[in-house]
């Protein structure tokens, strides 16, 4: 299995949407990368979102 490397993906200032373990869909700004998970505020509170989740908001 070939490993991904996240961080290639994604860089802190990006925006990018998740959606919660209570199924709310969450915009934010990716603050830092740690090796398994992206720190992402999100109007106000920090969290810690594994890289599988995150994906990338356009804004068109």
């Amino acid at each position: 299995m070939a490993t991904v490397f996240w961080d290639k993906y994604f860089a802190p200032g990006d925006t990018m949407s998740f959606e919660g373990r209570d199924l709310i869909q969450r915009v934010g700004t990716v603050v830092r990368l740690n090796p398994k998970t992206a720190t992402a505020s999100c109007d106000g509170p920090q969290w810690r979102v594994p890289f599988g989740l995150l994906r990338r908001f356009v804004d068109i």
